[in-house]
Order: C-alpha cells, then structure tokens, then sequence
C-alpha cells in the first residue's frame, strides 16, 4: 500500500476557495485604486451621513453638467471644403416643409429622412435628407400614352382629395407625378416579358392607402374607361424603400461631400432661409437624397463608431410583492454606466439616489432630497452623455415609459429628457 496520503477533495476545495477570497481580483484592485485617488482628490473629509443629508445638491442646472460625461468638442467644419462622415445608426423620417436649396416639393408637406450616427472621432450626427417620395407601381391601361400621364395624375389627384375625411397636414397636392415605365412582375409566369407600367408619386406615404384604395376598387380616367388596377409595391416601409433606392444599409458609413449640405445651428437670421437645429446632437445638417455617398460594410468601412453604450437601472420605493406602477411607487435611484465601443472599462460609473447612500468603490455617489431633483439631475445627465445605445435589464422601453408616466401623473410641466 503506498505511504501517499489520498487527496480529500472538501479540503482541497475550501483551501483553494479560501485563498481565491484573500486574492483580490485585478478589477476589484482597479476599482480600489480609483477610488483612493478620488478620494485623495478631494479638498475635505467626508462628513456623516446626517451631515451630508442636510446638504444635498439640487438639481443641476442647463450647462452645469459634468465635463467627464460631455462628447469631445467638434473641430471647426467648413461646408465648402470638409466632407463629414459618420456611421448611421438609426433611419427615420418625418414630415416637414421644403428648405432653399433642397429638393423635393417646394409647397405643402413633404417626408424627410434623418440618419442618427457618430463620426469617426465620437461627434454626434444628425442628417436631413430631402427629396425622397413615396412611389407605387400600377400597369398602364392597354394603349396609353405618354402624353396622357399628366391627365391620369390630376385625375387621381382629385380622387384623393375627395376622398379625404381632413386635412391636417394642409396637403396642397396629393398626388405629385405620374410616370410610364417598362417593368416586369415577378408574381407568377409571362415568359419574363417586360410590360407598361405607371409609376405613381405621392406627397406622403399615408396618402399611399387611399390612394390604392381607390385604384383598386375601380378608377376611371378620361379616355381609358373605369377598371380596377392591381398595385405593385403599395406596402413597402418609406424608410425600407429609401434605403433600398439610395443603397443604404444598417448602421454603414456615410459620407457628405464637400459643398453638398448645409450646416444648422441653434441661431440663425432668417429662420425660412436656414433652420435652426432640432436636437442635441453636435453636428446637424441638410443635404438632398442623391448627394450623399452609402458606403458598404466592406474594407475599410468595415468598422464601428466609437459609440456610447449607456446601461440603467431604476429602483423604486415598491410595495412587497406588487411591480412599481407609476402613479403609486416613487423612484429612490437611478445607477449608470456608460462605456465606449471598443475601449476596456466604462468611462462613467454613478448612481443618482434620494437622500443618502453607502459609498460604492469606484462610482460617483449623487444624492438629492427629493425625487423630483434626483429624476432633474439625471435627465441632464442623459443629455449630456449623449449615448448613441441605451441598454437596461428589463426594456428600455418600459423603463422610460414608467418615468414619463410617473411624471406625467406626478410632476405637472416636467420633461424629463429632451427630443
């Protein structure tokens, strides 16, 4: 028998897990360290809970904000020589007026995309693009003609119109053009021959419906008779659409030429001429939907902003065993950490909170005396962050509903973030 005592595998465990407890880890070490220097940073002593209490801040006011939390400031832009290039994070559009210098509609409502994005060096970016329609496809009735195009538009234009409930974007025409094509369906079998088709401009993508509506159910034009006409491509997202067409796909680079676009700013002389900016981003500007370059995820744009990644938590005063409603449950601390893409630890660790709070190794402790300066102060703080992401353990979506409910319901004139 060999003299070797046998390993008892508890002992081995607890020993090893005993000695893993004394070794702190290198992240914990991180953290330590960084809050011996902010605490060697500041000028007093902390003061006992009682005292702090008695002196929380109120709520920051606009421009107060930290600096460690505000994106690099944006290097001077001239449009007649610098290109600007960003990576688009988000499409959407909405319905505005025309702009000198812009294409598209100069009277009535027109759609307008924007593209959200951050440039190569952390600015952020929001771009107007002016100029895209909605269109659809019909075919053309047997023997139509080109010059009859106009005439089939104001009939449609007048259909539309008359069957509108209201007008509340004070639509002056509805239907904007229409245009013969050569085009081939791809539904079912016709030995791939190609056949007339009109294409159909309207001003908005909701005047789209009634407009199909109508065609469908049977529309008669001056001298081709009434008849049904089936639609083609009547469904199809705006925002989808103008991808598709300008060659745009999700979260690529953009890139705005030189003497393309034109610069917003939060003042200008004549409001009609150049309009002033709509949102906090740092760079915003105009330019028409066949003047900007879509670059493919390939090579060299094969890569991604440094973007800012916000992650939240809420917690609230909840009653035991009932999920936080907002008219009932107040919120005592909102914590936050904001991280760039790429780099290795975030750059922001805090946690707003109502009245006191133990301090946490490594984050900012701010503390207020009632909630309605701790939901002020944080919402700055979300401004002024500017994140590109935000991510949080439940939806973010539920979780910013809950606080502009709660608001709503409790706080009369309070915005808690801006547009």
């Amino acid at each position: 028998m060999s003299d070797k005592r046998k390993a008892n595998p508890t002992e081995s465990l607890s020993k090893r897990k005993k000695i893993e407890e004394e070794i702190p880890s290198s992240f914990e070490e991180d953290l330590a360290l960084i809050d011996a220097l902010e605490r060697e940073s500041q000028s007093e002593s902390s003061q006992n809970t009682q005292d702090s209490v008695s002196s929380l801040p109120p709520a920051r006011q606009e421009g107060q904000g930290n600096e460690k939390w505000r994106r690099a400031p944006v290097a001077p832009i001239d449009p007649d020589k610098d290109s600007i290039i960003f990576q688009q994070m988000e499409v959407d559009n909405y319905v505005g007026h025309h702009i000198p210098g812009m294409p598209g509609n100069k009277s009535g409502p027109k759609p307008i995309v924007r593209f959200y994005g951050v440039t190569s060096e952390g600015n952020s970016v929001l771009c107007h693009v002016h100029g895209f329609v909605p269109y659809f496809y019909v075919p053309a009735p047997p023997n139509f003609k080109p010059e009859d195009c106009q005439i089939f538009c104001d009939t449609l234009n007048k259909a539309v119109f008359g069957d509108m409930r209201s007008n509340k974007d004070n639509v002056i025409q509805a239907v904007l053009a229409v245009d013969l094509t050569i085009k081939e369906s791809i539904y079912g079998y016709h030995g791939n021959k190609k056949i007339p088709y009109l294409c159909i401009t309207v001003a908005l993508q909701k005047l789209i419906a009634p407009a199909r509506r109508l065609l469908e159910s049977g529309f008669s034009c001056a001298g081709y008779g009434q008849r049904g006409y089936q639609t083609y491509e009547s469904n199809i997202d705006f925002e989808v659409r103008f991808m598709v067409d300008t060659n745009t796909v999700g979260c690529n680079w953009i890139e705005l030429p030189a003497g393309t676009y034109q610069m917003r700013s939060f003042s200008t002389p004549d409001i009609k001429k150049q309009p002033i900016k709509l949102s906090r981003c740092q760079i915003e500007v105009d330019i028409a939907f066949d003047k900007f370059i879509s670059y493919q995820p390939e090579g060299e744009w094969d890569k991604v902003a440094p973007l800012r990644i916000l992650s939240f938590d809420i917690e609230c005063a909840g009653r035991k065993g009932i999920f936080p409603e907002a008219d009932k449950d107040p919120v005592i601390q909102i914590a936050n950490m904001v991280i760039v893409q790429g780099e290795k630890d975030p750059f922001i660790r805090n946690v707003f909170t109502l009245n006191s709070c133990a301090p946490v190794v490594g984050c900012d402790i701010l503390s207020y005396k009632n909630e309605k300066d701790l939901l002020q102060a944080w919402s700055d703080f979300v401004n002024e962050a500017d994140a590109d992401i935000e991510a949080t353990i439940l939806s973010t979506l539920i979780f910013l509903i809950f606080l502009i409910e709660h608001l709503t319901l409790n706080y009369q004139g309070f915005h808690i973030l801006d547009e």
